[in-house]
């Protein structure tokens, strides 16, 4: 199997001076656009996977609006437009922590794997890290019981609410089991 072919970098100074120069600020990249671009600008990734990218962060959207979180996606957005850092090829989000809480506590988790997302949640749950970062220590039974995690309140995965930690293990072993 091939790798695909890296997405070619959309550097929005060039598009706006494009879109500048040809009179129409119409093709301008959203925010969204934006983000994503810088996202696979550090990272080198396909077209497919920025394309998947805008898709989540657009769903996200959706999903804070009706959360009653309107606006949470799209400050978190402007924060990592103004602090993401690429380095040895891969993007870091510090700074942007409270942006990246406020999306949390409304339930929608954004760049990252399911497992990494996992993480965040236990770790604000004061239960540390579980799983270990980027796709490649994402297997699917892990990936599965990171999904677990992630419908679990804090007050299920630290034993509070019995009912919720029983459906929490069970969870985990189906997971396990599915092999």
């Amino acid at each position: 199997m091939t790798a695909a072919a890296p997405r070619p970098p959309r550097p929005l100074k060039a598009l706006l001076f494009a879109a500048v120069a040809g009179g129409a600020l119409a093709g301008c990249p959203s925010q969204v656009e934006r983000t994503c671009d810088v996202i696979c600008d550090c990272s080198g990734c396909s077209e497919a996977v920025y394309l998947a990218c805008v898709d989540e962060v657009e769903a996200a959207q959706q999903s804070a609006a009706e959360a009653s979180c309107p606006g949470a996606v799209d400050e978190l957005l402007v924060c990592l437009e103004d602090e993401l850092e690429c380095k040895d090829d891969r993007y870091t989000t510090g700074g942007c922590e409270d942006q990246e809480e406020r999306l949390r506590a409304c339930g929608i988790f954004l760049f990252g794997t399911v497992c990494e997302q996992a993480n965040a949640h236990t770790a604000a749950c004061g239960l540390g890290e579980s799983f270990g970062r980027g796709p490649e220590a994402c297997l699917e039974e892990l990936a599965c019981a990171a999904r677990c995690m992630l419908d679990t309140t804090c007050e299920g995965l630290n034993g509070f609410d019995p009912e919720e930690n029983q459906r929490f293990g069970e969870c985990n072993v189906r997971c396990f089991l599915m092999r």
